[in-house]
């Protein structure tokens, strides 16, 4: 069997279409601020989340980041601060 192509700079386990300091950058983000109710949510709710959470600056920082808007998922918000998005292969 022949090794698999993948696109250049897509890493083995990283969702085509982010790198894997998105994943990682991701991760981060969703451990403060992801759970259960949580999304739709604006800057200001997301922000507090994070706070209450007990958050470090570089997450405080990028939440403070986002533009005043609702969000409707941790993969939005993410794509908003440039952490690439997950593609489907679905049109």
């Amino acid at each position: 069997m022949t090794p698999t192509s993948r696109a250049p700079g897509h890493e083995p386990g990283t969702p085509q279409g982010i790198s894997p300091q998105g994943v990682e950058a991701r991760s981060e983000l969703a451990r403060w601020i992801s759970g259960a109710g949580v999304f739709p949510a604006d800057r200001a709710t997301l922000l507090a989340r994070a706070e209450d959470q007990g958050a470090p600056g570089p997450v405080l920082d990028a939440v403070r980041s986002l533009p005043e808007r609702t969000f409707d998922t941790l993969a939005d918000v993410a794509e908003t601060l440039g952490y690439g998005k997950e593609e489907t292969g679905q049109g």
